[in-house]
């Protein structure tokens, strides 16, 4: 049986701190107890009884060994039956006693996976051969199991060929098994509805935003799920699917190597494995990816035409896989990989139910009622996990985003909007105007000689006075966001919901201030005044436009003697009655 629990590594990176620490082992006390909670919630089903009397080899062991019986991960055994033990058959014919008077008696034979078995229930009887790849078996039951109706408490003939683990082998009623397989869709069904589901979802996002980690997700995920539906026999009875039953056992193998191959990828992109440890992400695309490509080019291969060795050599490669992925994710999360700890919520359940259920299968047991369905329910919290994480990585990018977007539009010396920051703000209040009909007004301040101070004082002042100007606006006013600089000792100011009369009053308030608290600068007196021009937005304008009639207003006031507001369209005459007041308020 393949084991297909691949995952992913992570190594050197910076340290958390412990508060990260302690989060990511909160999210991942949280996922464990979510778990124990589904699992808690599941019907334990008492035991079916296996009303079978006595189980007798008729091959001959040398010819049950000839037959090529392998069970377990890596091992090739001997079956035999046991009158007390576990009702278990291999590879061979045997002799099956029903105890008598089970109603409606079924021979059943608990998950065949490749095993083909043919049952003879009467001498004048017609052998009847099922395997979970047939079309034509009886649609009423699930294929979980094979299930042959039994004519009477006669003894029943069977052979197996190609097994590879001990089968597990009953004789139910047909009522009771009918309602334990009816159980079993209702248990079952909506897990693969819940895998399903959330990989549709996340294709639809990849489709949208075409980030490679959502494709990766989504054919995992259903690439997981096919293996599993493969495993358990039903994806052949699914219409689509069941062209898959051609394929044969090589089907199931190829399912369960492509399901790991993107896993891999997967987990490397999903918690950034390539930056935080190379190598060991080297090592696992090496082992994880090369390796199972190589398998599966030999599986396809019609060289060599035996294929009894890919299980095993899959298995030994699926293993070393895991290995180590586990190890490497656990380092990871320990150093601060956040996303590795969604990894290993999501992951390590899967790994143990998968292993614990291929050793019960391998001992010919049948599995408790919480390992059989807790499987697909722990895919189903797997697929939740990864896509919460993947919800909780793109939040993170976007704030990464956002801290970037907001340090490119932000100018260095002074801390507010650059000319392209500005310019953005500008176009949104003129985009809102012609929406919402909102006004919208424009100040374009210069420092008045401010060349002089350079040249006088130096550079190192002249930028302290850059700063003390837009100190002083945004304190006062609080329009951070609206004002900023466009290069040299130029600044805008935008005034959304703002008309022209009140954006004088503002520039005024404005002028006043800064000749208030930029008298002196670092304890040198600068003397430091602003002219200011003024403009409204009209229909039509654009950034440009509005920018350069508002800049226009500044030279009006720049030619009056500065230290003054200018509104746009003013005549020059009127310049210098514009001229804030020593005692105009700043409040």
């Amino acid at each position: 049986m393949i084991v297909t629990l691949t995952s992913r590594l992570g190594l050197p990176g910076a340290r958390a701190g412990p508060t990260l620490r302690r989060k990511a082992r909160g999210n991942m006390k949280q996922g464990w107890w979510s778990l124990l909670l589904l699992l808690a919630l599941l019907p334990a089903s008492a035991a079916v009884g296996e009303n079978i009397a006595r189980i007798d080899r008729i091959q001959p062991l040398a010819l049950e060994q000839q037959a090529g019986q392998r069970a377990g991960l890596f091992s090739e055994r001997r079956f035999e039956g046991d009158d007390d033990g576990v009702r278990v058959i291999g590879n061979g014919q045997w002799r099956v006693q029903p105890r008598p008077g089970v109603a409606e008696p079924l021979l059943v034979v608990y998950h065949p996976y490749t095993a083909r078995v043919t049952v003879l229930d009467s001498p004048d009887g017609v052998p009847r051969t099922q395997d979970v790849f047939r079309h034509d078996l009886d649609p009423q039951y699930t294929r979980r199991a094979l299930v042959f109706p039994l004519a009477g408490d006669g003894p029943v003939y069977v052979r197996v060929e190609g097994a590879r683990y001990p089968l597990h082998v009953t004789v139910e009623s047909r009522p009771r098994y009918a309602a334990a397989d009816l159980r079993h869709l209702r248990l079952v069904m909506p897990a693969i509805g819940a895998v399903l589901g959330v990989s549709l979802a996340v294709l639809l996002f990849w489709a949208m935003l075409r980030e490679r980690v959502y494709l990766l997700y989504a054919g995992a995920m259903l690439f997981q799920l096919l293996y599993a539906l493969c495993s358990y026999g039903e994806a052949y009875a699914w219409p689509g699917l069941d062209a898959l039953a051609r394929f044969g056992a090589q089907g199931i193998w190829a399912s369960g190597t492509l399901a790991t191959i993107l896993l891999v990828y997967l987990w490397q992109d999903y918690a950034s494995l390539r930056r935080v440890a190379p190598r060991l992400s080297l090592l696992m695309r090496v082992v994880g990816v090369y390796g199972c490509t190589a398998t599966l080019v030999l599986l396809v291969l019609p060289w060599p035409a035996d294929k009894a060795w890919f299980p095993d050599v899959a298995n030994a490669v699926f293993l070393l896989t895991n290995a180590i992925a586990l190890v490497t994710l656990v380092v990871a999360w320990m150093r601060g990989q956040k996303h590795a700890a969604y990894v290993l919520i999501a992951w390590v359940p899967m790994l143990v139910f998968t292993m614990w259920r291929a050793l019960r299968f391998s001992g010919g047991e049948r599995a408790e009622p919480w390992l059989e369905y807790g499987l697909p329910w722990v895919l189903a919290l797997t697929a939740v996990v990864l896509a919460l994480g993947l919800a909780d990585r793109m939040l993170t990018f976007r704030r990464e985003r956002d801290s970037a977007k907001q340090h490119a539009e932000r100018d260095g010396l002074t801390g507010v909007l650059n000319r392209g920051g500005i310019e953005h703000r500008l176009d949104w209040a003129l985009i809102e105007r012609e929406r919402e009909r909102i006004p919208a007004s424009l100040l374009f301040i210069d420092l008045d000689h401010f060349k002089q101070i350079n040249d006088r004082h130096g550079h190192a002042l002249g930028d302290a006075c850059l700063r003390a100007v837009t100190r002083a606006v945004s304190e006062q006013f609080q329009y951070g966001d609206q004002l900023g600089r466009l290069g040299g000792e130029e600044f805008v100011l935008v005034l959304s919901g703002v008309e022209l009369a009140a954006a004088v009053r503002i520039a005024e308030q404005v002028a006043a201030r800064i000749r208030r608290d930029c008298a002196r600068v670092e304890g040198v007196a600068v003397g430091l005044t602003a002219s200011i021009g003024a403009a409204q937005a009209r229909d039509g304008d654009s950034v440009a436009s509005l920018i350069a009639r508002a800049d226009q207003a500044m030279y009006v006031a720049k030619r009056a003697g500065g230290d003054r507001v200018v509104a746009e369209d003013a005549p020059c005459h009127e310049a210098g009655k514009a001229k804030a007041p020593e005692g105009a308020s700043v409040d």
